[in-house]
């Protein structure tokens, strides 16, 4: 499964076994994991992002994980927007929206990145523009 987080593109492959191997590797016990609901996947998202803003592309093993439980606990989002506003104060404020974007859309962004032409810019043109609010967490 290809997944886009902000400006990065992954590919997770299967979503229950990545969310499980890189969870492991990063030293959550993979029990816990199972009972996570989707409101505590963002809360965790919004806390990791708040701590490392361009995680994304940074920590790819981190947003791998992330990416892998949005999609195992949506069971329909592709696509994860996380961003900090500079006004910020708290993990709280973090801006969070999910999308479910075409298979096409994911594998010109896909090639994109292939091409190291990728931006936040492209990724807001191509998913987040054309993304309805309802999908807002």
């Amino acid at each position: 499964m290809l997944f886009l987080f902000n400006d990065a593109l992954y590919d997770l492959g299967d979503v229950a076994e990545t969310a499980r191997e890189r969870g492991e590797a990063l030293g959550i016990n993979p029990i816990a994991l199972r009972g996570l609901r989707i409101g505590q996947v963002i809360k965790m998202v919004r806390e990791w992002v708040w701590e490392r803003p361009a995680l994304a592309k940074s920590d790819p093993e981190s947003g791998i994980f992330l990416s892998a439980l949005v999609a195992l606990k949506t069971n329909e989002a592709n696509a994860l927007l996380a961003v900090a506003p500079q006004t910020a104060k708290s993990s709280a404020e973090v801006q969070v929206r999910l999308a479910s974007v075409s298979l096409v859309t994911m594998k010109q962004l896909m090639d994109l990145q292939a091409d190291g032409r990728l931006s936040g810019h492209t990724a807001n043109m191509a998913v987040w523009s054309q993304a309805p609010a309802r999908m807002q967490a």
